[in-house]
């Protein structure tokens, strides 16, 4: 029932992906695609610092987006002067070069491709909470903490799940 608490849900944080601030792109591939091993399906990859506090999330489009080559990145980092569109013509050299540059780019710091931790949510804090803020953030999870540790992740899935019991079955 939607009526439950979050820790009713929560992926334990042992079980979720996660690295280090220092890690490369390299570490999180390998992280998220460990976890996936299980059976679970995750999308982000905690980062955490030495203390083990979190610091940022490092999601699928930001790991791909760390594999791009120069030309392909849109903003202050482009060295690419043409239209938008003419972008996505490019994807096509890229292709020609990917088995050669994807290593190389996997030696990139996870730091520059993190995002911020928007929000985070308790165990103790009811579901409805959970699905709340993932709705109102835009988001696919959320941190558990307890005091300034992470002990787990709230997903979205896990919260859906949970409303369609409520949805279907009342």
């Amino acid at each position: 029932m939607i009526a439950n608490q979050i820790r009713d849900i929560l992926v334990q944080v042992e079980e979720y992906p996660r690295v280090h601030e220092d890690a490369t792109l390299r570490d999180a591939f390998a992280a998220l695609r460990e976890a996936q091993a299980t059976g679970r399906r995750y999308r982000h990859v905690l980062v955490l610092d030495e203390q083990e506090h979190l610091i940022g999330l490092i999601g699928m489009h930001d790991l791909l987006h760390g594999l791009f080559p120069d030309y392909l990145l849109a903003g202050e980092h482009s060295r690419f002067e043409g239209a938008v569109d003419d972008l996505a013509a490019l994807t096509s050299i890229w292709r020609d070069t990917c088995q050669e540059q994807c290593p190389q780019a996997a030696g990139k710091p996870v730091r520059e491709f993190m995002g911020p931790v928007k929000v985070t949510v308790t165990s103790d804090a009811p579901i409805t909470l959970a699905a709340y803020l993932l709705v109102q953030h835009r988001a696919s999870m959320l941190p558990v903490t307890e005091g300034n540790r992470v002990v787990g992740v709230c997903r979205m899935i896990d919260v859906f799940n949970e409303a369609c019991q409520a949805v279907l079955h009342g």
